[in-house]
């Protein structure tokens, strides 16, 4: 049986984040930039509808329906915003897998829009449908044991339902793990693989959830470390600011508060912004990149020698 090294896939992240350091940070910048412009938007909304609350002069009427027209925009945008949110995140996961599936198409950070997103977010619609079902039928299940079992008494039926929700969690992961490499390998093949991903992954489960928790733990390493730092930055800045003003203007009006508190830090605010966006992009390629590598290597391996294609 073919196999994958999960050391090679997990260091051609490292390696891809080493080498491409620019394409990384557009990567987590576009990913960070929807959620900078829903504050930047909603936070304005927001201070509209605490000061339709806080009108005097108005009746209730009038109340009521200034803050209705009010969270209808502030639904509205955020929705749009979302919807933005999603579509770029196909982009740039998409981006991610053809940098290591196809690593000579390096033209604008790997991004693109066309056929190999549209087969990703497809891919993805299509997993995400199936989980949820899937889901559904193991809860009813679950929920069904529990009803039987639940007679057995103290601590026995806790017990039981403590493994029932362990099992469940870990057959997500393992569902997961399972089908992770047909998103990578319908871009390796430019085709909707969910037959090739499916087979690509079939007796190597168990590899791809082992990689999965590995990947996992560097993430929260790095991110310990990382937020480490930056808490005690912060801490250090934080000393030279007027707390009692800040937590006057707050208390007096919560939105404008913060509003006036980021516009008077907006300098440290746009260095935190693309401080996030980088470390957003590392870690995103960290969490994608191993399985297009898994994938890429076995599909290398299944691929049937020059000499026998003729």
């Amino acid at each position: 049986m073919a196999r994958f090294s999960i050391g090679t896939a997990i260091g051609e992240a490292f390696s891809l984040i080493r080498r491409r350091p620019l394409s990384v940070f557009v990567w987590g910048l576009l990913l960070v930039a929807p959620s900078v412009a829903s504050v930047a938007l909603i936070l304005p909304m927001m201070g509209e509808v605490f000061a339709s609350i806080a009108s005097e002069g108005a009746n209730q009427e009038q109340i009521h329906d200034a803050m209705m027209g009010d969270m209808m925009q502030v639904q509205g945008v955020s929705s749009l915003l979302n919807l933005v949110q999603l579509v770029l995140t196909v982009i740039v996961y998409t981006a991610v897998m053809r940098a290591v599936v196809r690593p000579r198409e390096t033209s604008f950070f790997s991004l693109r829009l066309g056929m190999d997103e549209l087969r990703v977010a497809v891919v993805g619609v299509a997993i995400i449908v199936a989980f949820y079902l899937l889901l559904l039928i193991l809860v009813l299940l679950g929920v069904g044991i529990g009803f039987a079992i639940w007679g057995l008494g103290e601590p026995f039926n806790w017990l039981i339902i403590a493994v029932l929700c362990i099992g469940l969690i870990l057959a997500i992961w393992l569902g997961a793990a399972r089908v992770s490499l047909i998103a990578p390998a319908s871009v390796l093949h430019r085709t909707f693989a969910f037959e090739e991903g499916w087979k690509l992954g079939r007796g190597r489960t168990g590899a791809l959830f082992g990689m999965m928790l590995l990947i996992l733990l560097i993430i929260i390493v790095v991110e310990m470390i990382v937020f480490g730092i930056g808490a005690a930055v912060m801490g250090v800045a934080a000393g030279g600011m007027d707390w009692s003003q800040i937590h006057a203007a707050i208390e007096d009006d919560p939105i404008a508060g913060l509003q006036s508190l980021f516009v008077a830090n907006w300098p440290w605010v746009t260095i935190g912004g693309l401080i996030v966006s980088a470390l957003y992009g590392g870690l995103l390629t960290l969490g994608i990149a191993p399985f297009a590598s898994a994938c890429r290597q076995l599909a290398a391996q299944a691929a049937p020698p020059a000499d026998d294609a003729h």
